[in-house]
């Protein structure tokens, strides 16, 4: 069954590591906005910043390195997962102290949103489908991305920013619990 699904985690792979980079380069361009998110959203100190957030450039430029090449996709895919679960636990625990309000750099769009269950969901997903490329890649081997595997993971971070920009919408968020 592993062997079956592998063009299939092959374009999630693409899909995670074209997600990571645009992350990266969005953190990299918006260098003093996202100091300021490591500062208030992660509570990093002001003096230790920008190490932060060059260390998490760095890991997810590494990740998404890693689930390009077939080889090391099980590698990438593990980063990936770590990446995404932290990710995940900062906006749990902003949600827990009540700093709902916080940026937490999650969107490449300019404006802030308020962190619920959209966020926790997306995280969540992002770092189960990290782990199941993971247990795919390790079971079956690496295989090497066809470009239609290329063109499925471009396809997928299309509509990932696509359901980012509708999860945006105030009217359609105004009933969201959590």
């Amino acid at each position: 069954m592993a062997a079956a699904m592998q063009p299939l985690m092959a374009q999630l792979a693409i899909f995670q590591a074209l997600l990571l980079a645009a992350s990266a380069v969005h953190k990299a361009v918006r260098w003093s906005q996202s100091q300021a998110v490591v500062r208030q959203f992660a509570g990093v100190p002001a003096s230790l910043a920008a190490s932060a957030l060059g260390t998490a450039i760095i890991a997810e430029l590494f990740a998404g390195a890693l689930l390009i090449v077939p080889a090391h996709r099980a590698t990438g895919a593990v980063s990936a997962a770590v990446i995404w679960t932290c990710y995940l636990l900062l906006i749990v625990r902003a949600i827990l102290q009540d700093r709902r309000d916080v940026d937490c750099g999650c969107s490449f769009g300019p404006t802030s949103r308020l962190l619920g269950a959209f966020q926790v969901v997306r995280n969540a997903v992002l770092a189960g489908v990290a782990m199941l490329i993971a247990w795919v890649s390790a079971a079956s081997g690496s295989v090497p991305s066809q470009a239609s595997q290329v063109l499925g993971g471009i396809a997928l971070l299309a509509l990932y920013g696509a359901l980012d920009q509708v999860m945006a919408l105030r009217p359609l968020r105004s009933g969201e619990v959590l």
